[in-house]
């Protein structure tokens, strides 16, 4: 089944959006915006990610879907549950006849505008790891294109998503070594200065980070840099 030209555009714009740099939460933003637009259909998408047995929303177009994810939670059922659990696209075009979710569609048309729901899998290493929630305020909108267009949206979004996931990891792998470097270098002219043992050194660093309420990574930084005298520790 092809893509409308203008669906295409639209893809390599979102593609460009998801470039290298963003963090998860603007990944989790990007999709669920542009989701209106790129999938027919769509009026509110949410994105939901596993956490252990548990499903927490991550991100929303609206204070609607942010109730219907936890709906599901509260419920234990619902397209995203199912999306996840076996990686597949799971759709109801119509939640008021013969739902495949009954409680959750009992709920959602008695409190909300939505009436159909589309749920695409997300997946991180090769492992289910959350749903794009696609939801439309009318009934017997979601096509074999809406559906395609939102297997793409999903795929696009598992990588994006994964992509920041291991860049923040990174960060925070690489930030840990600077700090360890700093603090150890600290504790190093604590000894020269002071004369005093390894265990000592950052023992006086520690207390310093207490009483100054400061964190010991700026306590140890500053010795390094010369901003604070190694006797202010």
């Amino acid at each position: 089944m092809a893509t409308p030209a203008f669906a295409h555009d639209q893809f390599a714009a979102l593609a460009h959006a998801l470039r290298d740099g963003q963090s998860r939460d603007e990944v989790y933003d990007i999709v669920c915006t542009r989701a209106v637009d790129l999938v027919d259909g769509v009026d509110r998408a949410a994105i939901a990610m596993r956490q252990g047995e548990r499903f927490e929303g991550v991100a929303a177009t609206d204070d609607i879907m942010r109730m219907i994810d936890r709906l599901q939670d509260e419920l234990d059922e619902g397209p995203c549950f199912e999306a996840s659990i076996d990686e597949k696209v799971h759709v109801d075009n119509d939640i008021t006849k013969d739902s495949a979710w009954p409680r959750l569609a009992e709920r959602v048309v008695r409190e909300t505008p939505v009436r159909a729901m589309l749920a695409v899998p997300l997946v991180q290493d090769g492992a289910r790891c959350g749903a794009l929630n696609l939801f439309a305020d009318s009934p017997d909108v979601f096509t074999d294109e809406s559906i395609g267009q939102g297997a793409i949206l999903g795929s696009m979004a598992s990588v994006a998503i994964w992509g920041a996931a291991h860049a923040e990891r990174a960060e925070q792998l690489s930030e840990g070594m600077v700090t360890n470097r700093e603090i150890g270098a600290a504790v190093g002219i604590l000894m020269a200065t002071h004369g005093i043992s390894q265990d000592d050194a950052f023992h006086l660093l520690a207390t310093a980070s207490q009483r100054l309420n400061r964190k010991l990574r700026d306590i140890a930084g500053g010795i390094v840099r010369g901003d604070t005298a190694p006797g202010g520790a």
